[in-house]
């Protein structure tokens, strides 16, 4: 092979229309999905069209480099990362090419997500029958490269059976589909695919007795049907093939009509063999899946969720979740029924949910305990290991004795869940990947439940793919036909370009090979850190397993809002996660930190804080990206236009006297240019300016009541004290109606714009400065009382990244919004009845904090007013990021679906508790824009 130089990438790169990236940062990022293994590749490509793809193909064949697919990257088997070239979909290959709803199908690229497709297809009665778990961030490519199936595929099947047409590239440079290749006669079939043709006639008796007979199947190639009326079908065949015989370039599927009812039974029992037991009697009447989860799942549930333990009956063995569809009410409701009743004998308890609203609060618990598991503290964690085995349903209580015994005997803790129905169990052990006992547990637990499974007439890979994990045992799963394997291989991919290491590797230790942790990972924690680590800087970088949730490009999410807008995988936070472990693993030497390709990723991260609240791992993403600024900033300093949109506090306190002849001359465009090029600050907004008499001045002026049934410190913040002071005397006003004694000390900003920036020391001299402001009415106060949702984050969350002490802890525990204050005093409140409609946008730092619905629930309490939750994401502004001059257009694109609903809108008002979201809808939008409390300041009676 020749030598792989920079200069060939060079000349790939002039060669393709989409990019080419061959840095150290870039390959690391895609060294890793979702599974346990690490692979670096010698480049990234994402491909623009086909034609790049073909280049791709000419490229590698002719430097002997393999080609690597890869949609979300959320796989669990580690059938998207290799050694070659990753060729990533995600981010330009990933539109909806038609939709038709008369047809009831749909044309998409491989880079599009299933979750894409549920927002389009809602509405209109039809349904994408197989629903993986992953469906919200998974792409149909990998979807069909895996053969994917989920919770309702024991009715519905996999992705394979759905799929009409595919456009193909093929290792030569040649383009077909499978629509061609079924309409041709044998006569008139390419040559290659004569080869698979007389395989196939040749064999076929061998190759139809060869298959396990499970239905849930996705392991080795599936040469079954073949050929069907003298007419070669590859559909079924490139279904879960793993990227190894062609690359797919667009796929069509066709979709069912939607049923309008479905039914949930909940059984609990008290042994998991009665459950397997009840599944058998079940299954005849074709329920549209079975879902379990057993006690050691149940259990961590109820030790973790106060509201799980509730929801949870005590000493339950195991539940089954038994669920009906189909378009008529009664009979869904009749089938339910009946199935409870043939399993009463052997259920503790079972019941039909009465309502929607019951049935969703039971679904609400399975999907609430699973990412309980990712969170569980110590160093061993939940691993896709053994989690895609299936046997004959007939067969799963053997199943379940055997596997429990091998688990037990290997004293390896374990969680188990999954579609029963189909025989496919989700088996998790807990395993320390840098314990070398452990490591060796991962062959020896998959060995001896690869045997169980033979035995028993079942598979190793039901529905997630073989990948590196798995391919070790296609050839003694598959004894009479792997020659058939490697021949079919052959055909499609001589040279063996395409993911080389699936499917046909005959590698026994493969699984112990290039694992993510393993023998021989290290990691060294980064000297002269900036924040507080009580869990450890490494740990936390760490804890990411790469599951791809956060790079879901719908509102399903609200991270990653960068992510969303721009679908490079360096705004994905797992990408934060995964560049932090290259450093501190020694993958990339210390210095590259203070690289431009380094910070480039960590600069992505905006400190919104959705992937905190949303990562099934809880990682603190935001703190791991300010600690990395932070040592940039150490080292270079911070820059002009971060310092200018800091130091709010300071310019609000010493220039807003002079502000108003400032901002009378920044209304000229020309004046605002001048600005950008001295500071960086986007001369394409109106300029942002100070009041001339700030909260302080105007507070020392106006009367107010100084008794009160509660005692409140009031934290304006520096938009309330300096641009906006109205809204802290309104603030005032309200907390003095319900009953408050407000004391407004001397206060510094809360720090929440310097940590963005990693300005970690002027946001500590902030805290200090507040606290020590702020003495005794601290003490005194019951409440510490915020209007704007930034500065709760701040001083409820961010503060302890800065200290440990006893007061920034008093503080926290003393927060609380205004909101949630004036619902918890709602008798207090003497109103007017006032006829608005609001639209109203819950800030990233609102949605983060506890009882965020707090804004909401106090407007839809004033008589007369109608309040619309947008329930909609990022407004882009992210504090001061918006400003600057290099993202006002990304600003832009990340907040026009929510500034499109609020336009769209018949509100009087739009309303939100963040300022600087205020800023953003106020100058994209075409609505006044208020806050909550100005709202409520309006309706209170004279």
């Amino acid at each position: 092979m020749p030598q792989l130089t920079k200069n060939i990438f060079e000349e790939l790169s002039e060669n393709i229309k989409g990019d080419v990236y061959t840095d150290k940062i870039r390959r690391y990022m895609h060294s890793t999905d979702g599974s346990i293994f690490r692979v670096e590749p010698a480049c990234v490509v994402y491909p623009l069209d086909k034609d790049d793809i073909k280049t791709v193909v000419k490229f590698s064949s002719r430097y002997g480099l393999s080609i690597h697919t890869r949609g979300s990257g959320s796989g669990l088997c580690g059938s998207a990362v290799g050694k070659g070239l990753i060729l990533d979909f995600s981010k330009y290959m990933n539109t909806l090419i038609e939709l038709d709803e008369k047809g009831k199908t749909f044309t998409c690229q491989p880079g599009y997500r299933f979750g894409e497709l549920e927002v389009e297809l809602k509405g209109k009665g039809l349904f994408f029958p197989p629903d993986p778990s992953s469906g919200e961030y998974a792409s149909f490519g990998g979807m069909y490269g895996t053969n994917a199936s989920g919770a309702h595929s024991v009715k519905y099947g996999n992705v394979s059976d759905y799929i009409e047409d595919a456009k193909l590239i093929l290792t030569d440079g040649s383009e077909t589909t499978i629509k061609n290749l079924e309409a041709a006669t044998y006569d008139n079939l390419p040559p290659k695919f004569k080869k698979l043709y007389r395989l196939y006639e040749d064999n076929e008796e061998k190759i139809n007795s060869a298959y396990p007979a499970i239905r849930c199947n996705v392991s080795g190639y599936n040469l079954r049907g073949l050929v069907r009326d003298g007419r070669l079908k590859i559909g079924n065949l490139l279904g879960g093939s793993e990227g190894t015989l062609a690359i797919v370039t667009e796929l069509t599927f066709r979709l069912h009509e939607k049923p309008s009812f479905d039914s949930l039974v909940v059984a609990y029992f008290d042994d998991i063999v009665k459950s397997a037991q009840a599944v058998q009697r079940v299954l005849p009447s074709a329920p549209s899946g079975i879902e379990i989860m057993d006690k050691s799942l149940l259990n961590l549930a109820r030790e973790s969720d106060a509201k799980l333990k509730e929801a949870i009956p005590e000493g339950v063995d195991n539940v089954l979740m038994i669920e009906y569809d189909g378009y008529d009410k009664d009979e869904v409701r009749r089938f339910a029924e009946q199935a409870m009743a043939d399993i009463q004998d052997l259920s503790t308890s079972a019941s039909v949910a009465a309502s929607e609203e019951e049935a969703a609060k039971f679904w609400a618990v399975r999907k609430a305990a699973v990412p309980i598991l990712y969170k569980l503290k110590g160093r061993k964690k939940i691993l896709a290991l053994i989690e895609d085995a299936a046997v004959p349903t007939d067969r799963l209580v053997d199943y379940f004795q055997g596997l429990y015994a091998i688990l037990k005997g290997h004293r390896a803790d374990f969680v188990i869940y999954g579609h029963i129905a189909k025989g496919l169990l989700h088996t998790r052990p807990l395993l320390d990947l840098k314990d070398p006992h452990d490591i060796e547990m991962l062959k020896i637990l998959a060995d001896d439940v690869f045997k169980l499974v033979n035995s028993l007439g079942g598979v190793v890979s039901g529905e997630h793919g073989d990948g590196r994990l798995r391919t070790a045992y296609i050839r003694e799963q598959y004894k009479e036909i792997y020659p058939l394997f490697l021949e079919t291989k052959a055909i499609f991919d001589v040279e063996e370009l395409l993911n080389p290491d699936i499917k046909t590797v005959c590698d026994d230790e493969q699984m112990m090979k290039f694992l993510r942790f393993g023998s021989d990972y290290g990691n060294t924690d980064l000297s002269g850190k900036h924040l507080v680590w009580n869990e450890g800087f490494t740990d936390e970088a760490e804890k990411c397993h790469g599951c791809s949730k956060c790079t879901t490009v719908t509102s399903a999410t609200r991270m990653c809002p960068v992510y969303k807008a721009t679908r490079d995988e360096t705004a994905a936070p797992k990408a934060k996660a995964n560049v932090l472990r290259a450093l501190i693993s020694g993958a990339i030497d210390g210095d590259s930190l203070y690289e431009e390709a380094f910070q480039n990723v960590i600069n992505k991260c905006v400190n919104c804080g959705s992937c905190v609240m949303e990562c099934p791992s809880n990682v603190n993403i935001p703190k791991l990206a300010i600690e990395a600024k932070a040592m940039y900033v150490k080292r270079f300093g911070a820059g002009i236009e971060n310092k200018i949109l800091s130091n709010c506090d300071i310019l609000g306190k010493y220039t807003h006297k002079i502000s108003p002849l400032i901002t009378k001359a920044m209304k000229l465009k020309l004046n605002r240019k001048v600005m950008e090029v001295m500071t960086g600050v986007t001369a394409e907004r109106p300029f942002v300016g100070f009041e001339g008499k700030s909260l302080f001045e105007r507070a020392e002026t106006r009367a107010f009541r100084k008794k009160g049934e509660l005692k409140v410190v009031y934290f304006a913040g520096c938009y309330a004290s300096y641009i906006n002071p109205g809204l802290g005397l309104a603030t005032m006003d309200v907390l003095e109606h319900i009953g408050c004694e407000v004391v407004l000390p001397e206060q510094f900003c809360c720090g929440i714009p310097f940590l963005s920036k990693g300005m970690t020391e002027d946001a500590k001299l902030r805290v200090k400065k507040n606290l020590a402001s702020w003495g005794k009415a601290m003490e005194e106060a019951d409440y510490v009382v915020v209007s704007c949702s930034s500065c709760g984050l701040s001083l409820l969350k961010e503060w302890k990244f800065l200290m440990s002490d006893s007061q920034v802890e008093a503080v926290s525990k003393k927060l609380i919004h205004v909101s949630a204050l004036v619902n918890q005093r709602r008798n207090r409140l003497r109103v007017k009845e006032k006829n608005l409609k609001l639209s109203y946008h819950k800030s990233c730092h609102m949605k983060v904090q506890a009882d965020n619905d707090c804004s909401v629930v106090m407007l839809a309490s004033l008589p007369g007013v109608k309040v619309t939750d947008l329930n909609s994401n990022c407004c882009g502004m992210a504090g001061s990021w918006g400003m600057k001059a290099d993202n006002f257009e990304l600003s832009a694109k990340i907040g026009k679906p929510m500034l499109d609903k609020l336009n769209e809108s018949e509100a009087d008002y739009g309303v939100t508790d963040c300022p600087t979201c205020t800023i953003q809808m106020q100058h994209m939008g075409n609505k006044t824009v208020k806050h909550p409390v100005e709202v409520l300041k309006e309706c209170l009676e004279d």
